[in-house]
């Protein structure tokens, strides 16, 4: 569609190490995730600031289990994972 409205698309996304204590969810399940459904093309940074996540460039994302950016646009199915980063041994 050159002019009209994207498709809708169903995404999943799963927080892990915390951050779906620091946006303030409860009842959370990271094993179904959160169900979102936003337009086709919708650049993942939106989607998350939807959600209430502030703190973006902390935190590593994948798609589908692949690395992914916050620039990365989602198509319908996507699976996404946010992860905290840490260290330690």
């Amino acid at each position: 569609m050159l002019f009209g409205k994207r498709p809708k698309a169903a995404v999943t996304i799963k927080l892990f190490s915390g951050i779906n204590r620091d946006i303030g969810l409860t009842d959370y399940d990271p094993s179904r995730g959160i169900q979102l459904e936003v337009r086709e093309g919708t650049r993942l940074k939106k989607a998350l600031k939807g959600l209430g996540m502030k703190k973006l460039m902390q935190n590593a994302y994948f798609r589908n289990g692949e690395r992914a950016g916050l620039w990365t646009r989602l198509r319908d199915g996507d699976e996404i994972s946010c992860i905290k980063p840490s260290a330690g041994g």
